[in-house]
């Protein structure tokens, strides 16, 4: 496994942690900002982001329309994220989206043994798919439930 694969994960997160200790320190903030960054990275090339997308996640096999439509969802969730107080819409739509995609990763990587990259940072990465993409989605359910319960 080479590093390199996961600098643009690196370099998101990375920058996302140092806004957030910079500007309020909050776990909300910085998945918002993150999630935001991640957004961006897919509405670059949203072709590319499909194309990849396509190859593992159980919605874009069912919606054609649907790789149009996350990156949009994902920056409006991260948007909202950066709110003190998210619709609690958007917050049921982040966990709904967050459990899709552990689902969709651990049945790409863990039972259908697939060799693929992730699509969370754009289409042209070449970062693996696996643990930290799964881990990507757990934070936004996670992230979803504790505003849920807030």
């Amino acid at each position: 496994m080479k590093i390199k694969s996961f600098t643009p994960l690196i370099a998101v997160f990375g920058t996302s942690f140092l806004i957030t200790i910079t500007l309020l320190k909050s776990f909300q903030i910085f998945m918002g900002i993150s999630i935001c960054l991640l957004a961006m990275l897919k509405l670059m090339d949203i072709e590319a982001f499909g194309t990849s997308y396509k190859k593992y996640d159980l919605i874009s096999s069912k919606l054609d329309g649907w790789i149009y439509i996350y990156p949009f969802c994902e920056l409006l969730i991260g948007i909202s994220f950066l709110n003190s107080s998210p619709h609690s819409l958007i917050i049921f739509i982040a966990l709904v989206l967050g459990i899709s995609g552990m689902i969709s990763v651990f049945k790409a990587v863990y039972l259908d043994k697939l060799k693929l990259n992730c699509a969370c940072i754009g289409g042209y990465a070449k970062t693996p798919l696996g643990i930290v993409s799964f881990i990507e989605n757990l934070l936004m359910a996670i992230m979803s439930v504790l505003l849920l319960i807030k």
